[in-house]
Formats: structure tokens, C-alpha cells, sequence
């Protein structure tokens, strides 16, 4: 296991603590990971993609995720604080510019702070890029579900005519303004189609098949303690408030900032990714036209997927190339 050289807490105001760590070398060129969600966390897996002896590799958890406090906490968290956050992380550990690696959410996210700060900013490689607005939405919700029919149909299972046509709305509701029972179902539900599109895309045996039970509820899940990650009910919490509100973003905000970031930029995607799917960066492209963009043939979504994570290392080892830093 990897040991990192220095890790804490930043106070961030609002009553939020970012829990963040440091690998590789202190002196090295730096790179900070922006991990998915919104809701999700750092994983160590992250640091694979790196070569921690030429880098320093900053990862944190991001307003409410992870290790951060206090869990799961959806007061003061707009992708405005989160942009935010990282440029405060960066002044915070003395750091004059890095490479903004990020993925999903984290490369929407990245674009936004990049287009922020782009003094800041070395250079950019991100996979899988997620759109706001309700073309992405509706794709997730409501129109995948001719690809995973089974997944779909315990996902909405209970639901009135009215609720099925909008997915998302009825979930966001159960988990924001809902009974804690009503919120853990509806995390438990949003959960399971998750994984069961994740293993559909990814060919994998496990997905749900025509006649499979959904599954029996689940006992109650206690409460987070200070230090440990939330459970399910406060991640999808989190989630589900950012894309009721559009993640805080606009598409033509978004591609603002793609226009007005600076530094090279390389694009990870695969041909078959079902999250977020390939028309994102084709449209994206267009306000970029500088940038790189690699296609995976039959790549996924996920960075667990070998072709994805392959091609984000070599990504990752081109764009320090690039720049003129050390790979020997």
C-alpha cells in the first residue's frame, strides 16, 4: 500500500473540511485527481495511473464525499464551492501549477476550474466527460433503459405513470425530502441500477436477468462517524441534490470554460461508454478544437475497465511529455 507523505484536513469554510493526501515526491511537477460523482471519493487505485517517482500526486475528496466532513452534507456544496476548493487546495500546499487529471464528474469539473483558473493549470487529461443539462440526464434515466430493461424496471418498480416518465425527479425527491426509509430505498434502488448498468457495459456475468428478484431490503444502515466515508444513503443525498439542480452549471457555461481554459488538454474515451456517452465529446470538441482526444475501441466508462485505464496511464505519460517533465 502506498503511503503518502503528507495528508490532513483544509477548512474550507461553510462548515466543510476537505480531506486530501499527498504521494510521490514533494519536489516533483504536481497533478491533482478530481474523482467522479458528484458524491463519490479518491480511490488508491487513482495513483496507478502515475509514476510516483517523477510525480507529486495530490488526491482529495471533494465537499461532503469520502473522508471529507461532515459526510454527506449538501448545504454549501455547489460546483461553484468546488471549484473553488481547488484552487484553495492548491495555494494551501504551495503548489504554482498542475496537471488536472479527473474523470466523469471529475472532468466536468475540471473543465469548470481550468476555465477558472487557467494561470493555474499545466495542462488537463480527463475520461469520460459528463454534460449537465437534461440531454445527459434523460440518457441515464429514462432512455437507457431500452439497454438494461430488467435494471429499469427495479429501479422504477412502485412507481406511478407519472414518476417512471421522470426518474430522477422522483428519486431526488424520496432521498432529499423523503422519510429516511423512503431515502435509503431510493439509494439502495439508484445503487443497484448503477452496478447493474456498470456490469451490463462491461460484459460481465451478475447483471440482472428477466425473472431475478430485486433483492430484499436491507437492514438499516447506521449513521457515518466522523473519519469514515458515507454510506449509500448519504452519497446518493449528495448526488441527487447536484443533478436536481443541474449541477450548478449550464452546458453553455460549461463550454465557456472549455474555451477559455488554457494548456494542453488529452481526452479519454471509450466507444462504448453507456454513462456518459461518446456525443459528449463530440459536442464538447467543438468548443475545444486544440485539445487531443483518444478514443478506446470498445472502452467503457469506468477506469477499472484494463483499455480505459491503459490508455489514461499512456495519456498521462504523453501529456508530461509534452510539458518537458522528466519521464526517463
Amino acid at each position: 500500500m502506498t503511503v503518502p507523505f503528507a495528508q490532513g484536513m483544509l477548512d474550507v469554510g461553510a462548515g466543510h473540511r476537505l480531506s486530501y493526501a499527498e504521494y510521490g515526491r514533494p519536489d516533483a511537477p504536481a497533478a491533482v485527481v478530481l474523482h467522479g460523482g458528484p458524491g463519490s471519493a479518491c480511490q488508491p487505485s487513482m495513483l496507478d495511473w502515475f509514476d510516483l517517482s517523477r510525480q507529486r500526486v495530490v488526491l482529495f475528496d471533494q465537499r461532503g464525499a469520502g473522508k471529507s466532513a461532515p459526510a454527506g452534507c449538501i448545504a454549501g456544496n455547489t460546483t461553484q464551492d468546488l471549484v473553488g476548493d481547488i484552487e484553495r487546495l492548491r495555494r494551501f500546499l504551495r503548489i504554482s501549477n498542475w496537471l488536472v487529471v479527473g474523470g466523469s464528474w471529475g472532468a466536468m469539473l475540471g473543465l469548470m476550474y481550468c476555465g477558472a483558473h487557467p494561470a493555474a493549470v499545466r495542462g488537463m487529461v480527463l475520461r469520460g466527460v459528463f454534460l449537465p443539462g437534461v440531454q445527459q440526464m434523460d440518457w441515464f434515466f429514462q432512455e437507457l433503459r431500452a439497454l438494461v430493461p430488467v435494471a429499469w424496471t427495479q429501479l422504477t418498480a412502485g412507481m406511478s405513470p407519472a414518476e417512471r416518465q421522470a426518474v430522477l425527479p422522483a428519486l431526488a425527491r424520496r432521498l432529499l425530502r423523503g422519510t429516511h426509509a423512503e431515502g435509503r430505498d431510493a439509494a439502495e434502488r439508484w445503487a443497484r441500477y448503477e452496478d447493474a448498468v456498470m456490469a451490463a457495459m462491461m460484459g460481465r456475468a451478475g447483471q440482472p436477468q428477466p425473472g431475478q428478484p430485486s433483492g430484499q431490503p436491507s437492514s438499516p444502515q447506521p449513521k457515518p462517524q466522523p473519519g469514515q466515508p458515507p454510506g449509500p444513503l448519504e452519497k446518493y443525498r449528495l448526488q441527487a441534490h447536484y443533478l436536481e439542480h443541474g449541477c450548478f452549471v449550464t452546458e453553455r457555461q460549461l463550454f465557456r470554460a472549455a474555451r477559455q481554459a488554457a494548456g494542453p488538454a488529452i481526452f479519454v474515451h471509450g466507444t462504448h461508454d453507456w454513462i456518459c456517452p461518446p456525443q459528449n465529446l463530440v459536442r464538447l470538441m467543438r468548443f475545444m478544437p486544440q485539445a487531443q482526444v483518444r478514443w478506446v475501441a470498445a472502452g467503457t466508462h469506468t477506469a477499472s475497465d484494463p483499455a480505459i485505464r491503459d490508455a489514461l496511464r499512456t495519456a498521462i505519460r504523453d501529456m508530461r511529455a509534452g510539458l518537458g517533465e522528466d519521464c526517463g
